[in-house]
């Protein structure tokens, strides 16, 4: 396969998750006994520029033009946006004249986060369901792919924009250099493109093999992302990590000499450098670590099923999708999956065959397994009582915990 970034031929592969469905095509009920579409989800790493990518591709219509995860049903998350886009104002000195565009709006749980603050808001969301949320919030939203030529229309329409913003999208992008090329054109001469996307080297570090499926084609560290950005004229001038999704690389990128480079940017380079992740070693390193946590779970799991108690999965995101079908865990190991959202209500998990089910409307199970992992946080707090009844929490990632009321974080 060549890389998504550079075009090399040199991708070896290091972890294999077995075929998977589309882990966000949730089955309706009536298709229970019909299997669907199944498609390699295998990891690479390219030795020429170090991207981490998935060598397969589902086409990007059949993945995003219905899509079930809507941003604003988290508490964590809105409060992330709203801190970021107050953070961002704040440092830019942005105001009513600015236009911000976020690529990838989803329900504009973000761009909502700009409204105090007066600036002009555009996102652009190829799922029309979330898309009908997002309008109806006030949040003017194309309904498109963002590319080179959604960036003429929203430039022709709303003029250049002073910030630009992609949250947890900027890894799904099978036009990945059409988006970037719609970037330079879209951007002002002093404005900045902002990027969160998952953290290559937080995934190493936790585990976290789950946020790998079809959907996330690239998996960045900063040294992959300078050099996709390098090839469009463009420069990474400051870097942190955010604690969202388990660790989030957040980026500030503009053109070369626009903004002063901030250290932050070096001292990343050189801890990526002392970590490895560099090295194709690094990663079959993480493969082996993947297997480790497969033999743990289904032996906890099993005994629970030995011992007749009862475990449902406490949410049912993509990740956990990845989860389940690449361990073979199903219905009979885990009973139902609990959900906030109601686009979810009454579906099955794909693959594993696990039914969703609105919060509460089932009897509580034993233990949950928390396949949301990463707000963990947010359930603990929201589930005391719970977990004060005698229930427990299975936690898989970053290493496989049970918690109960006995070692409660004190914290929650």
């Amino acid at each position: 396969m060549a890389c998504r970034v550079c075009d090399g031929r040199d991708v070896e592969l290091f972890l294999d998750l077995s075929d998977q469905p589309h882990c966000n095509r949730l089955i309706p009920p009536e298709l229970a006994d019909r299997r669907e579409p199944h498609f390699p989800l295998r990891a690479g790493f390219c030795h020429d520029c170090t991207l981490v990518q998935i060598d397969h591709t589902i086409p990007k219509e059949s993945m995003f033009s219905d899509y079930p995860y809507v941003s604003g049903t988290t508490k964590t998350l809105v409060e992330h946006f709203r801190q970021t886009a107050a953070r961002l104002v704040e440092r830019y000195g942005l105001g009513p004249q600015d236009l911000v565009v976020d690529i990838g709006s989803n329900d504009g749980t973000w761009l909502r986060q700009y409204e105090p603050f007066g600036l002009r808001r555009c996102g652009v969301e190829p799922a029309s369901n979330v898309v009908e949320l997002a309008r109806a919030a006030g949040v003017p939203t194309l309904n498109r792919f963002f590319n080179a030529e959604t960036a003429e229309i929203v430039r022709a329409q709303d003029g250049p924009a002073s910030l630009i913003t992609a949250a947890g999208v900027f890894f799904h992008l099978e036009e990945l250099h059409s988006v970037v090329k719609g970037i330079v054109t879209l951007l002002k001469p002093d404005g900045l493109f902002v990027v969160q996307a998952i953290y290559l080297g937080g995934m190493i570090e936790n585990t976290a093999f789950d946020q790998i499926y079809h959907e996330h084609l690239c998996y960045y560290t900063l040294r992959s992302l300078e050099q996709l950005f390098a090839r469009h004229g463009l420069e990474v001038f400051d870097v942190s990590v955010v604690p969202v999704h388990g660790g989030s690389l957040e980026a500030h990128v503009g053109f070369p000499g626009a903004h002063p480079v901030s250290d932050a940017v070096k001292r990343m380079r050189a801890d990526e450098e002392a970590r490895g992740y560099g090295k194709f070693e690094t990663y079959v390193g993480f493969a082996e670590n993947v297997r480790r946590l497969q033999t743990a779970l289904l032996d906890l799991l099993e005994r629970m099923h030995a011992e007749g108690k009862t475990v449902h999965a406490y949410g049912a995101p993509a990740k956990g999708a990845t989860l389940l079908n690449a361990f073979g865990i199903g219905p009979r190991l885990v009973q139902y999956a609990a959900e906030k959202n109601p686009l979810k209500f009454g579906r099955l998990i794909p693959g594993a065959r696990i039914p969703i089910v609105e919060e509460g409307s089932v009897p509580a199970p034993d233990a949950y397994l928390v396949l949301a992992w990463n707000f963990i946080d947010e359930f603990l707090a929201r589930e005391r009582r719970y977990l004060e009844n005698g229930g427990a929490f299975i936690v898989p990632v970053p290493e496989l915990k049970v918690i109960t009321a006995a070692n409660l974080p004190k914290a929650v």
